[in-house]
Order: C-alpha cells, then sequence, then structure tokens
C-alpha cells in the first residue's frame, strides 16, 4: 500500500485510511501525526522526494518505541538542515540512513541532540563501514590535536575537544546500536577516548599555565581504570608526582576544570578525585613516597581494593607506572578472610542505602545480583589470591573473569553466567544513560518506560526484558552468596474408629476371608485406619525362613497403583512368586484438620499381599523403607491426575533395571504369546480376566501396566506361577467403575493389553521409555478410531515394528505432540514398513514423486493438498531413518532433509508460476531494445544453503529475479509486482504444521522487513557491495548462498556475483562479528544456561569462525567458497590455513553441537529452547542416552566443556587471521 497519498494529502477521503495507518503504527497522537507529516515538506520537489522516502520512514516509526517522539525528533531533524530538499533526496535514496536515524532517535534523546546540532553527522553514520575502527590512544590524541589546531584561546581548545567527544560518543554509540562493536570493545574504546581528552587538556591546562610536568602523572580508578567505561561515568582520577607535589596544585585544579566545566560545548566528564591518600582533606596531588607512606599506615581495605582497577592514562607513565608497583605489595598482602569480610560488608551498607530509598528492586548497579555483586565477587577472588597467583590480577573485569576460571577459581558454569550477566547489565546501563547523558541505573517503574527500554534493548516487550533481567541477578547473587556471604516437621497421624473387614470390602469381603485369618484382617484393618492424607500408603515386611518374604501394602485406590507397586518392586530387585490383591467399596472418610482435602468424601482403599524373593542377598536394612517412600511418591501423583507422570517415571527407571539384570540367552526383544479369557458371568461386579503366558522377568508389571494404560481398574487379583507359566486372575472394571460389556470396548482392551505387555517389553530399547510410554497410549486411542484398526493390528504385533514404535515414541514429546500425533495417517504406514526404511531417496525421484501426486490433483487446492502432503510425509520418513539409526552419518540425515526441502520449494515454485502466468505472462526485459525474459535465481541460505537442516529447521530464501522490466501477458504489471506476487503465492502455499518446521523465512533480503520480498540483481549487487548498505553480518550470510530452484545459469551468475561481493580480499570483520553475537548472547540466551547453539564456545562459533576465514581468503581458492561448513573446513586445511589438528579438532566439536542441538530439537521441538538442561535433571540424562552415552553423565558433562573451550579457543585464529592473513604454521598450536 502506497501510505504517500493518505500522510501527505488532506483531502477527507483519505481521512480515516490515514488514521487506521497510523494508529498500527503506534502513534498516540494521530491528529498531531497528520499534521507534522503534512507539514515536514515545503516545496513540490521536497514532497515528492519525501513521498519516497516515506514508506522506509513509516515502517521504522511503527518498528520504534516511540513514533510519535521520533517523529518529532524527525521534524526538528528538517529544520535543522541546511538543505532540506537535499536531505529529503538522501533518504529516499539511503533507506538505511532511515534506519540509522530512527534508531537513534528511539535510542538516545542525547545523541538525538547532537545530531541535531550537526545534521551532516548522519551521511557519516551512514558509511558504517568505517564505524566501527578500532582507535588507539594515539589515534585518538592525533585526531584531537588536528582538531584544536585552528584554535588559539585556551576557552576556544576546550570547546573543539567536547565537539569531538560528542561525534565519538555518537559513532560508538552507533557502533553499540548497531551491533558493530561488542560490550568490551566499546566501552575499551570510550576509556581510550577517556585517556587521550584528559592527555590533551592536561596538554592544553600545562601551556595555559605555561608549566612543564614532567613528572606529572594521571592515575585513573573504577571504570576508567579497569578501561570498561560507560557513556556518562565519572572519572576517578588521582594525580601523583614524582617531587615537589606544591607545583602541581594549580595544574590539578586546572586540569579538572579543563575536563568538568560546563562551556558553550558542554562538558567532557564529571571528576571525582576523592580516591586520593586521605580522599577529600588530602592534598591535590601526592607524591609517589607520600602515596606508598599513606597506603602503609594508613590504607584500609577498601582502598587497597579500588587500587585494583588503577592504571595510569596521562602525563608521565614512567611516575605513574613506578607509583603502582610500589604499591602493590600492600595490596596483595591481605588476610583473604578479611578481604571476604569488607566487600560484603561494603556491599551489604550499598544494598542498605538503596532500601532506604526505596530501590530496592531494579538497581542494575547496586542492588542484589547486580553489577556490583560481579565485580566484588571478582575483586575479593584478586585480593585472596593475587598474591599466590600473580597472573589473576587484571584491571578490567571480564579479563578478570577469564583469568579466575583458567586457575580454577571459578567454575566455567560460574564464569559463563558472571561473564555474561555483567554484560546483559552493561547493556542496559548504557541504554540507561545514553537516553539523557545522566547516571542513570535503576529500571524505570513506569510500564511506558520500562516497554520503551525493552523496545531499545530489542526485546519485543517488557515482560520478556524482565525475564531475562531476573534469570541474570539471580544467577549472579548465588554465585555472589556462594563466595561472599558463606557464613521436619513430624505430625501424629489421627486415628479413626476402627472398620470391620465388611465395612471396607463389601461383597468381596467374603472372598477376603477365605484368604486371610482373623488375625492377618485385624493387621490389616490396623494399617488401613492408620492413612491419612499424608500417608496415602502403608506397608509392612516380614521375611520368611526359605528366604522370601510377605510383603503387605495398603492405601487408597487409584487407577494405576498396582503397575506402580509391581514396576518399584522391579525395579528394587524383587522377584513376585504369588499375591493377592483387594479393592474395597468406597467408604466414608470426614476431612482431616490440616489435611489436604477440603471436604468429606467417599474413598476406597486396597489390601495387597505378595510374596516376593530378592534377586541378590543379602537385603539391606533400608530395602523397605526406600521402596515405601518412593511408592508413596509416585502414589501421591497419580492422586494428583499425574498418573502419566507417574508411569513415566516409572518406566523410566524399570527400563534402566532391565538393562542391569540378566534376562537369559533368549533376546529381550521376543515377543512371546499372551493368552486372555474374558469372563463377565463369574463376578457380580467386576469382568473377569485369567491370563496365562510364560512368566518373564518383570511380567505382572507389564501386565498391571497394559490394564492401567487401558484405562482399567483392577479391583481383585490372585497371582499364581506354575513352572515357568503365569496364570493369573483379575477383576477388573472400566473408566466408569463398572464391568466392561460392550463387545467392541473388550476386543480395544484385549488387543490393547496384548500391545501394551509387549511394548513395555521392548521399553528398555527405548531412548526415553517414560515419553515412549505415556505416547503409545495415545497412539492406541488413534488406533482405535481408524476404521482399518483390525488390519493395522496384524502389523503392529510384528516385533520388528513393535520395537521401532518404541524407538520413535520414545526420542522426543515433540516428536509426538507437534508432529507424530498430527501425522498419524502418514506414521503408520511408514513406521510398519521397516524395511522400506533403509533406502535413502535420491532428489530425482522425490523430484518425479512430487509432481506426479501434483498433477492428479483436479485442482489448485488438491495441489496445495498434495503438496503438503508430501512434504510432511518425506520429512517424516526422514525423521524416522534418523531415529532408527539407519543413516550411517549425520550428515546424511542432513543432506535428505535439504534435498526433500529442495524438491518442495522446486515444485512450489512452478505451480505459483502456473496460478499467475495465464493473467500476466512471463516477466521480460529490453537489455538491447529486444524483449528477453527475466530469469529467476530461488536461492537457499543458511542451513538449507549449506545442506545442514536439521529438526525443526526454517527454510530460508532469497528471491533474485534478472532484470527490471514489465510481464508479456493480457494483464501487465512490472516485473517487481509479478515476482512479489510470486513470493505471496509461495508462503501460503506451504503450510508450516507448527512453528519453526519448514517455516518460509525471507529475512535475509536486502533491507529485511522493509525490503521487497524479491529483488532484481542491480539492488542485491548494490545492496551487498563493499560500500552499499548491508550490515556486515548480512553480507556474512551469503556465504551460505546456493541456487536451488529456477534458473540455472541464472543461479549461477547470481552466485558469480556474490562472490565478486563478498570474496574481495578484504579481512573478515571480525569486531562487527562479536558485536552480533554479544547481542545474540544478550537477548536470546537464558541466563544461568548454556546454549548449544548461542552461547559462547558453542555452535555458532564453529560457523563464524569457518565463515569469517572463508571471507577472508575466499577470493584466493574457490573451494573456499563451499556453502557446506564441513566441507568448508576441509577446504581450507587444504590450502593451509587450519592446521590439521586446528580443523580435526574444530570439525569434531561442531559435529558434537550438532548432535546435541538435533537431540535439543527432538526433545522440545523448539527451535528456540537450545539450553543444554542441568546436570542433575532427567532432561540431561536422556540428552546423554540419546547422544549414546549410556549411564555415562560424566563424560557426557566432560566434553560438553572440553568442546566449549575448543571452539574457544580456536575462535581467536579470527583476529589473527582477519587482522594479518597469516597460514597455519603447525599442527594443534591456535
Amino acid at each position: 500500500m502506497d501510505v504517500a497519498p493518505l500522510l501527505l494529502s488532506a483531502d477527507p477521503a483519505h481521512e480515516a485510511e490515514a488514521e487506521e495507518t497510523l494508529r498500527s503504527a503506534g502513534f498516540l497522537s494521530i491528529p498531531e501525526a497528520r499534521a507534522r507529516f503534512r507539514g515536514l515538506a515545503r516545496t513540490d520537489a521536497e514532497r515528492e522526494l519525501f513521498a519516497r522516502a516515506l514508506p522506509g520512514i513509516v515502517h521504522a516509526l511503527a518498528d520504534g518505541a516511540v513514533p510519535d517522539t521520533s517523529l518529532i525528533n524527525l521534524e526538528r531533524f528538517v529544520q535543522a538542515a541546511q538543505d532540506s530538499e537535499g536531505l529529503f533526496r538522501y533518504l529516499a535514496e539511503n533507506p538505511r540512513a532511515v534506519e540509522i536515524l530512527f534508531r537513534l532517535f528511539v535510542g538516545s534523546q542525547f545523541l538525538t541532540e547532537i545530531l541535531l546540532r550537526n545534521p551532516h553527522y548522519l551521511e557519516r553514520l551512514t558509511q558504517h563501514k568505517r564505524l566501527a575502527d578500532f582507535k588507539s590512544r594515539t589515534q585518538f590524541v592525533d585526531e584531537e590535536q588536528e582538531a584544536i589546531a585552528p584554535t588559539s584561546t585556551f576557552r576556544d581548545r576546550l570547546d573543539e575537544l567536547r565537539r569531538y567527544q560528542q561525534w565519538e560518543l555518537l559513532r560508538l554509540a552507533a557502533c553499540d546500536t548497531f551491533g558493530l562493536m561488542d560490550l568490551k570493545s566499546a566501552t575499551l574504546q570510550l576509556a581510550l577516548l577517556a585517556d587521550s581528552l584528559v592527555q590533551s587538556s592536561l596538554d592544553i591546562a600545562a601551556a595555559e599555565l605555561k608549566l612543564q610536568a614532567d613528572d606529572f602523572s594521571v592515575l585513573a580508578f573504577g571504570k576508567l581504570g579497569g578501561e570498561e567505561l560507560n557513556y556518562s561515568s565519572d572519572i576517578d582520577l588521582v594525580f601523583v608526582c614524582q617531587g615537589g607535589a606544591d607545583r602541581y596544585w594549580g595544574l590539578g585544579q586546572k586540569l579538572i576544570n579543563a575536563i568538568s566545566e560546563p562551556t558553550s560545548a558542554g562538558f567532557l566528564y564529571r571528576v571525582d578525585m576523592r580516591l586520593r591518600p586521605w580522599g577529600s582533606s588530602g592534598p591535590l596531588v601526592s607524591t609517589s613516597d607520600a602515596y606508598v607512606d599513606y597506603l602503609k599506615k594508613h590504607g584500609r581495605l577498601w582502598e587497597k581494593q579500588a587500587l585494583l582497577k588503577a592504571r595510569v592514562i596521562a602525563g608521565n607513565h614512567a611516575v605513574g607506572n613506578a607509583t603502582l608497583k610500589r604499591l602493590e605489595p600492600f595490596i596483595f598482602e591481605i588476610d583473604a578472610e578479611a578481604a571476604r569480610a569488607n566487600v560484603a560488608d561494603m556491599k551489604q551498607k550499598i544494598e542498605q542505602h538503596l532500601a532506604k530509598r526505596g530501590k530496592a528492586w531494579g538497581e542494575v548497579k547496586g542492588g542484589q545480583g547486580s553489577i556490583r555483586d560481579v565485580e566484588f565477587v571478582v575483586q575479593y577472588l584478586q585480593l585472596a589470591n593475587g598474591h599466590a597467583m600473580p597472573e589473576v590480577r587484571s584491571f578490567n573485569t571480564l579479563d578478570a573473569l577469564v583469568r579466575l576460571a583458567e586457575f580454577d577459581l571459578l567454575r566455567a558454569d560460574e564464569f559463563r553466567q558472571l561473564s555474561s550477566g555483567y554484560v546483559f547489565l552493561r547493556t542496559i546501563e548504557h541504554s540507561l544513560q545514553l537516553m539523557h547523558n545522566k547516571q542513570e541505573h535503576s529500571l524505570p517503574e513506569s510500564p511506558r518506560e520500562l516497554a520503551y527500554l525493552a523496545r531499545r534493548l530489542d526485546y519485543p516487550n517488557a515482560d520478556v526484558f524482565l525475564s531475562h533481567y531476573t534469570q541474570h541477578c539471580r544467577a549472579i547473587r548465588a554465585i555472589y552468596e556462594k563466595y561472599i556471604l558463606r557464613g521436619e516437621v513430624a505430625s501424629t497421624p489421627i486415628v479413626l474408629l476402627q472398620r470391620t473387614v465388611d465395612t471396607h470390602f463389601g461383597l468381596a469381603a467374603a472372598g477376603y476371608r477365605e484368604i486371610f485369618n482373623d488375625e492377618q484382617a485385624e493387621r490389616h484393618l490396623d494399617m488401613l485406619d492408620h492413612l491419612d492424607d499424608q500417608k496415602m500408603m502403608h506397608l509392612e515386611a516380614r521375611p520368611s525362613r526359605d528366604g522370601a518374604w510377605e510383603l503387605t501394602v495398603v492405601g487408597y485406590d487409584v487407577l494405576g497403583n498396582l503397575s506402580l507397586m509391581c514396576g518399584l518392586l522391579f525395579v528394587w530387585g524383587w522377584n513376585i512368586e504369588s499375591g493377592w490383591v483387594f479393592t474395597g467399596a468406597e467408604v466414608f472418610e470426614p476431612k482431616r484438620d490440616g489435611g489436604e482435602r477440603r471436604a468429606d468424601e467417599r474413598r476406597r482403599k486396597y489390601v495387597n499381599v505378595f510374596t516376593v524373593r530378592p534377586v541378590k542377598s543379602p537385603v539391606p536394612d533400608d530395602a523397605w523403607t526406600k521402596y515405601s517412600a518412593d511408592l508413596n511418591e509416585l502414589l501421591r501423583l497419580a492422586l494428583q491426575g499425574k498418573l502419566d507422570e507417574a508411569q513415566g517415571k516409572l518406566a523410566k527407571r524399570v527400563a534402566r533395571a532391565l538393562r542391569d539384570r540378566v534376562i537369559g540367552p533368549r533376546s529381550s526383544t521376543t515377543l512371546l504369546p499372551v493368552e486372555i479369557d474374558i469372563d463377565n458371568e463369574a463376578d457380580p461386579e467386576c469382568t473377569v480376566m485369567h491370563i496365562e503366558a510364560e512368566d518373564t522377568i518383570g511380567f505382572l508389571y507389564e501386565l498391571t501396566n497394559s490394564l492401567s494404560v487401558s484405562g482399567v481398574s483392577i479391583h481383585r487379583v490372585r497371582i499364581q506361577s506354575n513352572r515357568e507359566q503365569a496364570l493369573d486372575t483379575l477383576a477388573v472394571v472400566g473408566q466408569d467403575g463398572k464391568k466392561i460389556t460392550d463387545p467392541l470396548r473388550l476386543s480395544e482392551l484385549r488387543a490393547a493389553v496384548v500391545l501394551t505387555k509387549h511394548f513395555t517389553h521392548l521399553l528398555p530399547q527405548s531412548p526415553n521409555p517414560e515419553s515412549a510410554l505415556v505416547q503409545f497410549r495415545q497412539f492406541l486411542e488413534h488406533l482405535f478410531q481408524q476404521p482399518n484398526w483390525l488390519e493395522q493390528l496384524a502389523s503392529l504385533q510384528q516385533t520388528e515394528v513393535l520395537a521401532a514404535l518404541a524407538q520413535l515414541l520414545g526420542v522426543s514429546e515433540f516428536l509426538w505432540h507437534d508432529f507424530l500425533r498430527l501425522q498419524h495417517e502418514n506414521l503408520f504406514p511408514v513406521v510398519a514398513n521397516v524395511e522400506g526404511l533403509r533406502q535413502a531417496r535420491p532428489l530425482a525421484e522425490l523430484n518425479r514423486e512430487v509432481q506426479s501426486e501434483m498433477d492428479a490433483a483436479s485442482d489448485l487446492a488438491g495441489k496445495i493438498a498434495a503438496l503438503n502432503a508430501f512434504k510432511d510425509r518425506e520429512m517424516l520418513r526422514v525423521d524416522m531413518r534418523h531415529i532408527l539409526n539407519l543413516q550411517d552419518k549425520f550428515v546424511e540425515f542432513s543432506r535428505e532433509l535439504t534435498e526433500v526441502a529442495e524438491a518442495v520449494v522446486t515444485a512450489n515454485l512452478r505451480l505459483c508460476e502456473q496460478e499467475l502466468q495465464p493473467a500476466h505472462g512471463s516477466p521480460e526485459w529490453q537489455p538491447d531494445g529486444k524483449p528477453l525474459p527475466s530469469r529467476l535465481a530461488l536461492c537457499a541460505l543458511g542451513k538449507f544453503g549449506g545442506y545442514e537442516l536439521g529438526y525443526a529447521s526454517d527454510i530460508e530464501l532469497m528471491f533474485v529475479y534478472e532484470a527490471d522490466g514489465r510481464t508479456s501477458g493480457p494483464n501487465v504489471i512490472t516485473n517487481a509486482e509479478y515476482y512479489q506476487k510470486i513470493v505471496d503465492l509461495f508462503r501460503t502455499h506451504i503450510h508450516a504444521k507448527r512453528k519453526g518446521i519448514f517455516e518460509v523465512d525471507l529475512r535475509l533480503r536486502p533491507y529485511g522487513k522493509a525490503g521487497s520480498l524479491a529483488v532484481s540483481l542491480e539492488t542485491f549487487r548494490k545492496y551487498f557491495s563493499s560500500d552499499g548498505p548491508a550490515w556486515p553480518y548480512e553480507r556474512q550470510a551469503l556465504v551460505k548462498l546456493r541456487p536451488v530452484s529456477g534458473d540455472g545459469a541464472f543461479g549461477r551468475q547470481v552466485v558469480e556475483v556474490r562472490d565478486e561481493l563478498i570474496y574481495t580480499g578484504r579481512p573478515f570483520d571480525v569486531a562487527a562479528m562479536r558485536g552480533m553475537r554479544e547481542k545474540q548472547n544478550r537477548q536470546l540466551v537464558r541466563a544461568g544456561t548454556f546454549n548449544a547453539k548461542l552461547s559462547p564456545g558453542g555452535l555458532v562459533d564453529c560457523e563464524y569462525l569457518v565463515q569469517g576465514l572463508q571471507i577472508t581468503y575466499g577470493h584466493r581458492d574457490e573451494s573456499l567458497r563451499a556453502t557446506n561448513t564441513r566441507t568448508a573446513m576441509k577446504a581450507l586445511q587444504n590450502a593451509g590455513i587450519l592446521a590439521s589438528g586446528q580443523r580435526v579438532r574444530l570439525r569434531d566439536a561442531y559435529r558434537f553441537w550438532r548432535r546435541v542441538i538435533d537431540g535439543l530439537r527432538m526433545v522440545r521441538g523448539d527451535a528456540r529452547d537450545l539450553a543444554v538442561p542441568a546436570r542433575d535433571t532427567e532432561e540431561f540424562e536422556f540428552l546423554a542416552r540419546r547422544l549414546e552415552y549410556g549411564e555415562d553423565l560424566a563424560k557426557f558433562e566432560r566434553d560438553l566443556e572440553r568442546n566449549t573451550r575448543y571452539v574457544l579457543e580456536l575462535s581467536q585464529l579470527l583476529e589473527s587471521h582477519a587482522g594479518t592473513g597469516r597460514r597455519a604454521s603447525g599442527g594443534d598450536s591456535v
């Protein structure tokens, strides 16, 4: 939609539509916004140019947090420009300038004011290729001297220094805002800028006083001393000299005034001198001797702590460094405990002060879990260990964290949590201070202001931002408390009136009396009467002379309790030889004081008596105590309606126990026959099932579990064994509490019992028995809904098919809930034909099949349905091959998924063209006055371009057409419009069953969401050229560009243009990459977790290292331009850029992280949640088993740390290669 006529016209006919456009863009004051839009351009020429720029401006306004304020700033900016027509032309021709301008409007009113005073700065900012150039202190000083050279007075020189500083702050803030620098680089540049400005101010002050300051030195402390300065920090200074300090008092005061006094151009920094000897009451300048003597005799611990961050920044560096060297022994020769207590005391006072001011929450700098917590942990560990380990001394916090981790004074996970949390909090602090150039450290309390801050930091809303903030604060505070602050109620159960056997067991009482005598009955009743809401179950175990035990268990009846009981006996190493199970009638139970129930109710109880024998002797003294605690926990879950969870937990433990037990000579996957006889006449209340089968290990658990999974309650059981045959009789009822009489339900029950018993027998072969068991029940529900379920049942009774199903359903809840369950019609034919899964399908065969199925459809809707059915079926088939380990290597899985995607996008593109061409014809252009086809290349990017698709991958694409022109059909439109329609149709045809699974992603096209869906080759060339507007990360993404459909010859031409644009011989932009990685880590990684893809040392660092080396050296050798990461690694080794040992370590780490991510995505199904589970969770155990570590969790944990360390070490290669272009010279050296 063209917004220019709506917003620039005063025509009342456009009013409603214009207001809706502004409202959808987020404007609050609609009439004022309309008036401002109409008043911005004053001449016809300006209005024409403004209209061209307006779509990008409206998009930028809508994308920002406060469009009303940003529009006011645009109005002021236009008014400040000397050539407003030229400004509109520049904005119309440079969409990137619009983005930069409005990001600054949103991010900082302080920077906006600088820009308003200097409108010509916008063009300098738009040339962002040079913005992130790193400047040394000397370079800053030289540029400052050049700036003040034309001036002649003291005041004019100070003004020029201030103007120079403002441009540099604007430049660095822009780099910060657009991810062209990481936090460490930005704060270092801010510190070096401050160093140089102090030096230049010192030179100007000394010249004004006509004083030689040969032995005068300026020391910096705090954030400036640590080379981690904020945009609006005070600078903490101390002046020292060799001798004759009184000579320099005037110079010291002149220097302070030069830095801190406001002039017409502003001020440089606020100066704090309170860290000098004797504080505010001490001399302004101290000699080195006086400073050393003071610290030796009077120095307090907090002063020694402050000296950890001291360094020389101006004046005579030799004098300053010598002074600091003399002070070192007094800093580190201190008692560690005294240092800890001092740090704790200082932090407590800070927090108490904040609490008195009502600032307990949201204090980024000084609150709990704040920047200070990180700094104080670091400084305490340095003070405590710096004497014995000089290597841990560092004035920079992030560098000190690395050193402390290297010397094992911090654990690896603590290092990650503190460093990522520190970067996160410092980034917030920057944003708060940049808004108005004030020392602000508190999160805003206003919801609107908090949302504004969240948007400035690129979070979608305040809730997401606060979630990240809270997680980081908690993780930091826990570590702070560990290092700095290191310094059950029993109740008597109410005994109710005793009940009789008849009261408890109703019609079953007669049968009960036949089995148990009066003494046993009295004991059972006593146990029953002592049950309550807290004690759901009570047991008693008595040994017999032959080594067996009589186990009596009583409790409240709940569906599945017998299967939980039998399974847990198996887990703890007991075989059930015989037994009786009695479930009583409903008995009235009053609400108990302090109990969980809020009302009286009627409840059933059971009495189960088993004869059990231990697998191993002797029996530990606490065996039954442990069994009782475990059973009570599982029964409580079942009573809370969480039977699935309870059964799942038990299934996992049974599987582990089965793997540890000797099965015997027969294969554990052999399925033995089960005979079921159903009698509905023998009992007035229950359906009686007589079951006969070979008595295998875990048989009773498998049998009772199958009934529980089928929703059947067991009221009575007689357990018997005759040699190796189990002869069990069960009295059961359905979910309605009545006997089961429906013939269809009885058929389903018979089938479900047999299948579930067999399936339970196969659970040890499943990677996640818990998940498999729960999902199998849902699978059966789907099965019984099919009209031909009896036919399908025959296939399911094959061992190979059921074993495959156990493997599939046990891989992932995601695969079941969001994939397999949605594809029941695809799942069963695929899993039932295990033999057919053994062979991969070539791309040519896939192309023929999808086209044939689409051609068979009679209309467009049918063709679209056929396309998506093919996509879902073939993706499922590849997934099944992977889960069942039918692919030799992981790369085969990725390549097969990629080829399915290629077949789908090719067929879809053909369908789109068939849909459009009857009305519009084909797009054409006229290079020499003669019409020629304007060809299309459909290019893959990202994982798709690199043959690296995996679970839950999206499909990154870019549509590039040959040239602008018009179509040849009856309804003529421009080529741009034609290809826009192609892309629109393309996206609507593909139906993603779940977010992130085969979703088409076009965000890497020029100008992203603000750009056209399809771009001409000329636009592609201009945008991605070395001096074009593309951000560094967008140029980097082209490494993965690979044509997958469209015109083959033109696709090769696009690749040639790509090669010319990014493989130029210019080194890779490491600074921009580090900035982007930091932003990814800050926004996408949950605090306190390690993200296998995005955390430092994860998969992305592997990929970016390879891509950086490809961009740096790709101009030399075409083989280095491979889109596949592992192929590129081999090429880099062959070219001598990576040594053999480096390539092998990088390959192994890359392969490891791909497998971890593959496992995580199968578990969760969410491509965004790639945090490695905590070590003490079941999810971590499951992931380890999926990755074939078995039960060796420690080895998996070691491999996580080892591969993280390898990648971090290897990623340092980028700095040396991009900086010097050196080649590999050794084996494993980095």
